[in-house]
């Protein structure tokens, strides 16, 4: 499954992870937490995580497509 296999919302909803995560991590509420948390069942849940066969190379290459500065380094 290369990088171009995710579907955009994937790509999307992992990026709200990172951006949930560091809002989290620089405001450490429960509100933040409770936002996080929302993001990471709706990411876990996702239909795509089903397909996969190795979830955790699938799951690591996810994160990799998705990082906030995957476009730039792809330049």
């Amino acid at each position: 499954m290369s990088d171009t296999d995710f579907p955009a919302d994937l790509l999307e909803l992992q990026r709200r992870w990172y951006t949930a995560e560091a809002a989290w991590a620089a405001d450490p509420t429960e509100e933040k937490c409770s936002a996080f948390a929302a993001v990471s069942a709706e990411l876990y849940a996702h239909e795509h995580r089903a397909k996969a066969g190795n979830r955790h190379e699938a799951s690591m290459r996810l994160k990799q497509a998705a990082r906030p500065d995957a476009e730039a380094s792809a330049a």
